[in-house]
């Protein structure tokens, strides 16, 4: 009996040890959070970029062997991945997101409680804004997320002047900007009405952080940029320039409204639509100097047809289930607690939104992401305000923890089943190499499932051994099994006019593209035969035959 009381005093003390350090409470209450979500479902990347870096950093599936270069990220952050040892199985590149994900939380929920805002209102708020990132990662809300942390920090520090806090929320913007730089910079810009100017122009201990933060980030460019400048690089970086414009801001469906540009260069629709399609194994397709030529004579995208309707759709799909309970509650506490700072960082933040539309790119929610979790933290963070709204204050953050655990909860669990259908069938699956041409979509077999195939806690040893030659925007790069393969064997296309043709998962109306393209390009006729045919898979095997 003795022992028991011992044994739960000591339990006491130790929880109340917990409550008196904010740091330690915020590290355990956001670890438990995050970890019982994955106990209870299958996380998976949202996109496949993540997926496809992984695979770059750890060489397989289309990279034949693994490299820093992620392409997407600084070089810096890729050695780092690389550098990580799988735990169970479990490869760096996850590792590396979840550990990302949990800095992110751990460091807002300290904050808040450093800042007196109660913990239930604290940890309510922080894991509001980290569930859908946690669930569904993806590198560029991590970005956000990180340089949206570092900002809170260097408030932080503007208060109580501790020199920790300075340097961990300049470490966390370093990070931001070596996993997406172009998102750490749209951050910097819309919250830089937040940032502490005045305590920048006196601190000097702020001064000296901030020349070596931006020391540390132009090393890191000129490092970065240094790292693709071999030679097996160069076709690579001439093309990526060119070919962005027509895979991530429209530009084909523009110039196909002017034929006379096309047809100077050479192109046909079927072409262009191709090229905004990843096709790029054709040199002809692929031709940056066309390409060039094309945009050159389109003339600036924000200036073309419908460009302010673009605009103004970017910001109709914030209406999303990721996004739209923590807008609304950023809208209801801009109401209840109003400030100057804040009214202008919702105007930076809707300017970007519509910026980003009319240059061909709206409704990307894991860009709106951050901005959003911005919007949605500053009013309590800045506010001051009476009990009585305090209640009014949780009450409403509450609300909407409900209601998005409501909108989410659902699409984890049917993620959940469809990830062990997918994976079930890949195992199924012949190991010869094949070409996958576009991801797949929930729920159907039309394109290769990357997400679902390859979800966060892959491990290893479960990892399908096959090559697959993907068509996307790393097919030019010096590691692609495209690349490699075509130096030492034929290439796509010269096997896709053998008897034997090619194995490839695609889309409907990619075959119809592949199509067009054989009798436009080969003069030949394409014969589509269904190879296998699963819940989750539809295999082609495609060739192109001369006529007769």
């Amino acid at each position: 009996m003795h022992e028991k009381i011992q044994f739960m005093v000591h339990i006491t003390a130790s929880l109340n040890n917990i409550k008196n350090r904010p740091g330690l409470l915020a590290f355990f209450s956001v670890a438990t959070f995050i970890a019982s979500l994955y106990l209870t479902f299958e996380p998976r990347f949202e996109t496949n970029d993540d997926v496809m870096m992984s695979m770059i950093a750890h060489g397989y599936g289309i990279a034949a062997y693994g490299s820093p270069q992620l392409v997407y990220s600084n070089v810096l952050w890729g050695y780092l991945i690389r550098s990580i040892p799988s735990i169970n199985g479990i490869l760096g590149y996850s590792i590396a997101t979840i550990l990302v994900l949990l800095v992110i939380g751990w460091v807002m929920l300290f904050i808040l409680l450093r800042l007196g805002k109660g913990y239930l209102l604290s940890l309510l708020l922080t894991t509001l804004v980290i569930a859908y990132p946690a669930l569904f990662p993806q590198f560029t809300m991590n970005a956000g997320l990180l340089t949206v942390t570092a900002i809170l920090g260097w408030q932080l520090f503007a208060k109580f002047g501790r020199k920790r806090d300075l340097g961990v929320a300049c470490l966390l913007a370093f990070f931001g900007y070596l996993i997406r730089d172009s998102e750490f910079f749209l951050v910097m810009c819309v919250a830089s009405p937040l940032l502490p100017w005045t305590i920048l122009r006196k601190q000097r201990q702020m001064q000296i952080a901030f020349l070596l933060l931006g020391t540390a980030i132009v090393m890191s460019a000129v490092f970065d940029h240094w790292s693709y400048q071999k030679p097996e690089w160069q076709q690579f970086k001439e093309f990526n320039t060119v070919r962005i414009p027509f895979t991530d801001y429209g530009a084909g469906e523009h110039i196909k409204r002017h034929p006379e540009i096309t047809s100077r260069q050479g192109f046909s629709t079927n072409d262009i639509d191709l090229l905004s399609n990843w096709f790029f194994i054709d040199p002809k397709i692929a031709n940056p100097i066309a390409l060039s030529a094309m945009l050159k004579e389109l003339g600036p995208l924000p200036i073309q047809e419908g460009s302010i309707q673009s605009g103004l759709k970017s910001i109709e799909l914030l209406n999303t289930p990721a996004l739209v309970s923590l807008l609304v509650l950023a809208l209801f506490l801009f109401m209840l607690l109003p400030r100057r700072q804040t009214t202008f960082v919702w105007g930076l933040c809707l300017l970007a939104f519509f910026t980003m539309g009319i240059l061909g790119r709206p409704g990307i929610s894991r860009v709106y992401f951050p901005l959003i979790s911005l919007l949605l933290i500053i009013p309590i963070y800045l506010g001051s305000y009476t009990s009585k709204i305090r209640q009014y204050i949780i009450l409403l953050v509450f609300i909407a923890w409900a209601v998005n655990a409501y909108l989410i909860t659902p699409l984890a669990f049917w993620n959940k089943q469809w990830a062990q259908q997918v994976q079930k069938d890949t195992y199924n699956l012949s190991k010869e190499p094949t070409v996958i041409w576009g991801g797949g979509k929930f729920g159907t077999n039309i394109g290769f499932p990357y997400v679902f195939v390859f979800p966060v806690l892959s491990k290893t040893i479960n990892i399908p051994i096959f090559e697959l030659y993907g068509l996307n925007p790393f097919t030019l790069a010096p590691f692609s099994m495209v690349n490699t393969q075509q130096k030492i064997n034929h290439s796509i296309i010269e096997n896709l006019q053998t008897t034997t043709g090619i194995r490839m998962i695609g889309s409907p109306d990619k075959i119809e593209m592949l199509r067009i393209y054989c009798n436009q390009h080969l003069n030949a006729q394409l014969y589509d035969m269904t190879e296998s045919k699963s819940r989750s898979f539809l295999i082609h095997r495609v060739r192109c035959e001369k006529w007769p």
